[in-house]
């Protein structure tokens, strides 16, 4: 674990850099972060004084988009939001908690290109039934929490964490969400941030928050994936780029992902690796087309 210093302005991210096991390096180091780092949060009413983080700093130089809301998404929302995450992280990164439902599929959907910021230390994996994710993310991706160690999240940790997925990011979409609920306070804080939000379309009393938001003018729905990128996402082609070598990377170290990137079929890649296949479809890292199945 490493300590971005948010008070000390001294040294610039780009001599930052680590990729090692969460369950490593208890003692962490105090390292200094960049002007624009601290900007970003320089907003909030209780900024963090430092960060510890786990994986690769370069993402933070990229223009990022935070994709947070429900724990129980309708299918609907599961599907748009893997489409919108893999789109959006060919040229930019997403931000998210690392929470069940619309933050893991998010995760999912950009990964490697993703930022998790964590409502606990990061010698604690939280929540467990993400852990096989969180671990990658923290090895291929990054990790963020203002928390030292020995932190189990409270109440308070989420409306902590939702405030610097939302800090972090430059604009913001809240796929799905009720009035009464933490997507509810990401939305506040997004509205009183200045960030632009978008949503999904529902239908008539579904996501009951981003409806209202839509009724009221304060977000814009997304009709077309492809044109919200375009619109609205920086298109760099050097990001781009970046996307594409991570994933091949990330493929040549995994023996089921080398595999599946020739396309083989369904039978012959479960023949090889069983209930794997599926584990790997469920985490977003295997697409199904037709009879074939292939790398993400």
């Amino acid at each position: 674990m490493n300590r971005l210093d948010l008070q000390n302005l001294s040294q610039n991210l780009n001599a930052m850099s680590d990729s090692q096991n969460l369950a490593q390096n208890p003692n962490p180091q105090i390292l200094r972060a960049s002007q624009n780092l601290a900007q970003n949060f320089s907003h909030l009413k209780n900024p963090p004084k430092s960060l510890f983080y786990k994986g690769n700093l370069d993402l933070l130089h990229s223009f990022k988009v935070a994709i947070v809301g429900t724990r129980a998404p309708n299918p609907y929302t599961k599907s748009l939001t893997t489409r919108l995450a893999s789109a959006i992280a060919k040229y930019a990164v997403v931000v998210s908690g690392g929470a069940l439902g619309v933050d893991i599929i998010a995760h999912q959907g950009a990964f490697p290109r993703t930022i998790m910021i964590s409502p606990s230390s990061l010698d604690i994996i939280y929540p467990r039934e993400n852990a096989k994710l969180i671990q990658k993310i923290a090895e291929s991706a990054l990790i963020l929490s203002e928390y030292e160690r020995g932190y189990m999240p409270h109440r308070h940790s989420f409306l902590e964490r939702n405030r610097l997925v939302v800090a972090l990011s430059d604009i913001v979409i809240l796929p799905q969400g009720d009035l009464k609920s933490g997507t509810n306070s990401s939305a506040n804080y997004a509205l009183n941030l200045g960030k632009p939000i978008f949503t999904l379309p529902h239908r008539y009393n579904e996501s009951t928050l981003t409806n209202a938001l839509l009724a009221k003018g304060q977000a814009k729905a997304i009709y077309n994936i492809d044109d919200f990128v375009r619109e609205n996402i920086p298109q760099n082609l050097q990001n781009c780029e970046n996307f594409a070598q991570d994933s091949a990377n990330i493929a040549q170290s995994d023996e089921i992902l080398a595999f599946c990137a020739k396309c083989p079929s369904f039978e012959e890649a479960f023949a090889k690796f069983g209930d794997k296949i599926l584990e790997y479809e469920f985490e977003g890292l295997l697409v199904r087309e037709g009879n074939a199945v292939r790398a993400k």
